[in-house]
């Protein structure tokens, strides 16, 4: 399986870090870890700090120094 779109726009929406809430990139997330765990780290949450009885994030996940290379090369990077 090859890194699709959707793989790379979840990737930039992560690459400094961030605590993902939205299903669709969680699950794009979790599929760009099947494909190649060297670009990714999944984590806890990194700032949620609420009580558990709100809505909680998936998961917190930021890209390796692979991950962002990968996006470099595929040249759509975004800012």
């Amino acid at each position: 399986m090859k890194l699709t779109e959707k793989h790379l726009d979840a990737m930039r929406k992560v690459k400094n870090g961030a605590d993902v809430w939205d299903p669709m990139i969680a699950k794009a997330l979790r599929e760009v870890q099947k494909i190649d765990p060297t670009l990714i780290d999944i984590t806890k949450p990194m700032m949620f700090r609420g009580t558990g009885a709100e809505k909680m994030p998936y998961f917190g996940a930021i890209l390796t120094h692979m991950g962002k290379e990968a996006l470099r090369y595929t040249g759509k990077q975004r800012c």
